[in-house]
């Protein structure tokens, strides 16, 4: 248990800083639902949060780029999906670019994102019931999960899509207030 919160903590620390979260070591969905989305594109600003994204990309694959406290800086890859009415933002690790990079436990996460009128607000999963509704559909946890140390699912992508389907109609599956709420950043003329 020890050596796997060693392996947690960095992944953790890594995936947006932004604290305790549920990580997915496969993706949560498959390409089958992406969508693309331009008025994704660009930069984006939580005061809040001190928190600034940038997203580039096509394809449906999004490259983004986030700067955390001003100072901490992180890499991910970003893919969009439509689930009936709702969007769901997964965002996974990048390559690693160098070996080091090999020794973190990859780990997806996944939002529900309400954007509209130049904001972005992203919803994680409700940390407090996260471990009974992954037990009642017995969906395997890695060990050392806890609402306040975040919780890691192991497990296959069909897995985890069926799973997220089957809660959607469920409010409280994501938490009730966004943990980013972005206003996008508008282009300065050159």
């Amino acid at each position: 248990e020890v050596a796997m919160k060693k392996i947690l903590s960095p992944l953790a620390a890594l995936l947006l800083g932004a604290g305790c979260l549920v990580r997915s070591v496969p993706p949560w969905l498959s390409a089958e639902t992406r969508v693309d989305e331009p008025a994704l594109l660009g930069a984006w600003h939580d005061a809040q949060g001190d928190a600034a994204a940038f997203f580039t990309g096509s394809s449906q694959e999004y490259q983004v780029l986030v700067v955390d406290d001003g100072k901490d800086v992180s890499r991910f890859v970003a893919t969009l999906h439509r689930l009936g009415d709702l969007l769901l933002l997964q965002v996974g690790p990048t390559e690693p670019d160098h070996l080091n990079g090999c020794a973190l436990l990859p780990g997806h996460l996944l939002f529900k994102a309400a954007l509209a009128d130049g904001t972005l607000e992203l919803f994680a999963l409700d940390l407090d019931s996260f471990a009974a509704r992954a037990e009642k559909a017995a969906l395997p946890l890695l060990p050392g999960g806890s609402p306040g140390d975040g919780y890691v699912l192991a497990g296959d992508t069909p897995a985890a899509e069926a799973f997220v389907r089957g809660q959607l109609a469920d409010p409280t599956f994501f938490a009730e207030k966004p943990l980013y709420s972005f206003r996008k950043l508008p282009v300065s003329a050159e």
